[in-house]
């Protein structure tokens, strides 16, 4: 075993043949996720198992509060994310080839962790932009109203370099 501690640990080798489901509930600061995210993680690992493979379909879930990139009023962001990993026994030709989602067991340690790639798979989930909301008009639902001086919509757009070009009659 590695010297970190492996906190969503899957074993790969000495498994019968079949389908076999997993959940663990993590911790966010076992993950190494942002402050942001204070619930645990629900991950629920389904295992199927053959002679050559192991196809690990793993789906995380949880939630994260990020202030609105608008007002700063907290929001709660669902946090639902489906992925597939495959493991080889590297004994065929398409075991050879490692990639991000097809990996090669190591049978000098044949327990994989799963919580770099469930912090990942967490962490996509946040989007870029934050915020509140809006309505069916683009009118954003901040309970906290937004000051003038720093809503752009209220402010008016002006641009001294195209001034020469409003005098053109087209």
């Amino acid at each position: 075993m590695n010297a970190r501690t492996k906190h969503i640990p899957i074993r790969l080798s000495g498994r019968a043949e079949g389908i076999e489901e997993l959940a663990f509930t993590v911790a966010p600061s076992d993950l190494a996720l942002p402050a942001e995210f204070s619930a645990p993680l629900d991950v629920a690992v389904r295992l199927d198992v053959s002679s050559d493979q192991i196809v690990l379909r793993i789906t995380v879930a949880g939630e994260a509060v990020y202030p609105c990139d608008r007002c700063l009023d907290p929001v709660r962001l669902p946090v639902k994310s489906r992925f597939t990993l495959v493991y080889n026994t590297g004994d065929n030709e398409a075991g050879d080839v490692e990639s991000d989602d097809v990996r090669v067991i190591d049978h000098t340690d044949p327990v994989a962790d799963l919580s770099d790639d469930v912090r990942d798979a967490a962490l996509v989930c946040i989007p870029m932009r934050i915020t509140c909301g809006e309505d069916e008009q683009g009118k954003a639902l901040c309970k906290t109203p937004i000051p003038d001086h720093l809503n752009a919509d209220a402010q008016e757009r002006t641009d001294a370099r195209w001034d020469a070009l409003k005098s053109l009659k087209l």
